[in-house]
């Protein structure tokens, strides 16, 4: 699967708690890609009408703190309010396992996915590869 599905998947996963109901926006991913190196951050936004956006979160790859286990450590800070288990959990399996992601092989470094309201297919397809990957995250976790 591409990088970019999975990212739209995880955040069409998460729509109610990132949009609300009735809200005319889109939701956008941005990260930066470096060639052959894996991504070390991520930000997630509302946009509204006339290109307005709104930090939702920022995912980065922070080292690891012989204090803590990965497990207790939340790479994902939301912002404004906004708080959402499944996109916090969806984005740190995908971004624990970019190795198993494809990268759009365009020349740019700025990765950007750009999700419109979801139909209810979409919101079932992703609901589905959502539950799989969360449940994939733990058992690694916690194996």
């Amino acid at each position: 699967m591409e990088l970019d599905r999975a990212l739209e998947l995880a955040v069409v996963a998460s729509w109610e708690d990132v949009v609300k109901p009735g809200d005319p926006c889109s939701v956008h991913v941005e990260y930066e890609k470096q060639p052959d190196s894996p991504l070390s951050s991520l930000s997630v936004w509302t946009i509204r009408n006339r290109g307005y956006g709104t930090l939702v979160c920022r995912y980065s790859v922070a080292p690891p703190d012989p204090a803590s286990s990965a497990s207790e450590v939340s790479r994902v800070r939301f912002a404004n309010s906004y708080q959402s288990a499944i996109l916090a959990d969806c984005l740190d399996f995908i971004m624990r396992n970019q190795g198993q992601f494809t990268r759009p092989a365009d020349r740019s470094i700025h990765g950007l996915v750009q999700i419109d309201c979801p139909s209810e297919e979409d919101r079932s397809d992703a609901a589905t590869w959502s539950q799989a990957a969360v449940a994939e995250f733990a058992e690694t976790v916690w194996n």
